[in-house]
């Protein structure tokens, strides 16, 4: 992969002696080379096989004939 990085865990320890992950926050400005990732392309081309106006069915998440249900959350 092109972009691969290395991931560091970030631990501190508490006052009990437990060490815990912590995750930092910073800021999208801050991640270098984003700029060239997030113009690498946009938008989908096809979901499932499908283009243009896209309706997922519970087939087409594989949850047909169980017992889950799914509301139409949004478009694409």
């Amino acid at each position: 992969m092109a972009n691969e990085v290395e991931i560091k865990k970030v631990m501190e320890t508490d006052a009990t002696g437990i060490k815990r992950q912590i995750f930092p926050e910073t800021h999208v400005s801050a991640i270098l080379g984003l700029d060239k990732i997030e113009t690498a392309g946009t938008g989908v081309t096809s979901i499932n096989g499908k283009t243009g106006d896209i309706t997922l069915t519970a087939k087409d998440l594989g949850v047909q004939g169980t017992n889950i249900t799914i509301d139409k959350v949004g478009t694409v």
